[in-house]
């Protein structure tokens, strides 16, 4: 069993069982990691109100065949996310890999939580993904400005508009 402390930024919280969570965080030491909240549906959970999407927190873990949250500190006030910044956490949600720790994404991600504001082209770029030198993947026409989260392509505005809305994040 091994024990880690370190900061996160929430990324989703769902339930998961009668009484539990799941956490999907990006972790400065641990890259995107996946945590399991004991008990935090309960009404007087101590947890919860620590874990909000977007949070920016010092968590303790445990780690033994799974990651398990033992305590939970909010490192800042809680503040209402722009929806730019609702999309850059979607966007590292859906792109980046379990367990893969990147330095320049935690700085970015830190920033943007934080209120100062990083393009999500940035967040493309450090992902993998660049918007500047793509072509769309329907009609090869560039400058494109969506990319699609289920198929990792980028389009440009008249292929893009026959995707569902769920499935894209606008580039630029």
């Amino acid at each position: 069993m091994q024990e880690y402390v370190t900061d996160a930024i929430v990324l989703s919280v769902h339930p998961r069982g009668e009484a539990d969570r799941a956490i999907d965080c990006y972790t400065e030491q641990l890259g995107r990691i996946e945590v399991r909240m004991i008990g935090g549906r309960k009404p007087l959970s101590k947890l919860s109100p620590h874990c909000d999407v977007g949070s920016l927190v010092v968590i303790r873990l445990v780690e033994k065949n799974q990651f398990t949250l033992i305590d939970a500190l909010r490192a800042m006030p809680s503040r209402i996310l722009s929806p730019a910044a609702l999309r850059v956490i979607g966007l590292i949600r859906a792109l980046a890999p379990k367990g893969v720790s990147d330095a320049r994404l935690w700085e970015a991600l830190k920033r943007v939580v934080c209120g100062s504001g990083e393009s999500i082209a940035v967040f493309f770029k450090l992902l993998g993904y660049d918007s500047t030198s793509a072509s769309c993947e329907a009609c090869g026409e560039n400058p494109v400005s969506l990319f699609s989260l289920p198929h990792h392509e980028f389009f440009c505005d008249q292929c893009g508009a026959r995707l569902p809305e769920s499935d894209i994040v606008y580039c630029s």
